[in-house]
């Protein structure tokens, strides 16, 4: 990485560090900031009372290296860059929709690929509809949103048992009743970047209930939700699988929190099971520190893989994968205005084995961070 990256990025931080401690005399000031997003408000207005921006932008240095292969990698990269929009339609139908852009070679492609682009719709007893391209939520880090997640990456579990792509074109219902949360959808599993491709090839839903259990436990949080996906035949596109579960608990109380995953799948050429488990704590109401303890094991041969950054270190692209991925991730993350705007820091070590035990990876990765989101 040139030098004058890593001095433009320190800056970056350190500006936002002063920012920060200026809103000790001026705590509005943030709120001044992101309240511009609001382009237009009129509760009068019967047919557009709201209209607004969303997005968000990431950008983040990273290193890694891989002992076994003596390769290492160092870059800063933009992350993730989506901008798009927002209106509240006939009083109780929002529309939203936003595009995946690019920042990486002087913005060539600009465009990418659309994100959320759907019509949601809620009744009067809170059940909410959802129609078009959206979030597929399913395994602890799989239903977190990137503008919330608390480490840099989602987990080993979301990349191998989970989706990978995140957004699929169709219907979702969710809501609550008798204090259970319910969630149902129905997707193709196209992964092309708009609708053309929509339900041209394998179907899939996914069905979810939790509830939150913090009073028989005498905390304040004691969440606990159980996850299933299943597919209706065999040209599911994105992945090889026949069905897949989770469940995924959120014990919370004071400053401590404990958030964990147990999540399995049932694919063609071998079962995968996955453990998570994540506590972390608010050192301060904007520090906190976070560890992570990600384990996944295989029946078959080469299905699980490292993740981002990991995997794309020099190597022979018949290697990578393996039967048996460990992950221990130590991170502090500071929120200048919660998840609107935070700076995340990520220590972590990897390994990931074949079935005879030989190493196919095993190296430590650093990554620094800025998101922001409105």
């Amino acid at each position: 990485m040139k030098k004058t990256t890593i001095l433009y990025y320190s800056k970056f931080i350190l500006l936002l560090a002063l920012t920060s401690n200026a809103q000790n005399d001026e705590a509005s000031t943030y709120d001044k900031i992101w309240d511009k997003v609001n382009l237009y408000e009129n509760e009068e207005n019967s047919l557009i009372s709201k209209f607004w921006l969303t997005g968000r932008l990431q950008g983040e240095y990273h290193s890694f290296d891989n002992d076994v292969s003596g390769d290492d990698h160092d870059d800063y990269d933009w992350r993730r860059f989506r901008f798009g929009l927002k209106a509240t339609l006939f009083g109780d139908i929002t529309l939203h929709s936003e595009a995946d852009l690019g920042l990486k070679n002087q913005g060539k492609p600009l465009y990418n690929n659309l994100t959320d682009t759907y019509f949601s719709w809620s009744t009067e007893n809170g059940m909410k509809f959802k129609l078009g391209k959206q979030s597929t939520p399913f395994t602890l880090d799989g239903s977190t949103s990137s503008k919330k997640l608390h480490t840099l990456e989602r987990s080993k579990i979301a990349s191998n048992i989970w989706f990978g792509q995140e957004y699929f074109p169709g219907i979702s219902v969710s809501g609550s009743k008798n204090e259970v949360d319910y969630f149902g959808g129905f997707y193709s599993s196209d992964n092309a970047p708009e609708f053309d491709h929509a339900f041209k090839y394998g179907k899939f839903g996914i069905l979810s209930v939790g509830k939150d259990y913090g009073e028989n436990f005498n905390l304040e949080k004691s969440y606990l939700r159980a996850d299933l996906m299943v597919q209706d035949d065999d040209e599911m596109k994105y992945k090889d699988w026949n069905a897949a579960y989770s469940f995924v608990t959120k014990w919370e109380n004071n400053d401590w929190y404990f958030w964990t995953d147990l999540s399995f799948a049932d694919r063609k050429n071998g079962d995968v099971w996955g453990l998570q488990l994540m506590p972390f704590y608010d050192i301060t109401d904007k520090t906190q520190v976070i560890f992570c303890y990600t384990h996944l094991d295989s029946s078959g041969d080469d299905q699980l893989k490292a993740s981002r950054w990991e995997s794309r270190l020099p190597q022979d692209p018949k290697v990578g994968k393996g039967d048996d991925l460990t992950e221990y991730f130590f991170g502090l993350n500071h929120f200048f205005y919660g998840h609107k705007l935070k700076w995340q820091n990520g220590l972590q070590y990897t390994e990931l084995n074949q079935a005879d035990s030989s190493k196919e990876y095993e190296g430590w990765g650093f990554t620094t961070a800025f998101r922001i989101s409105w």
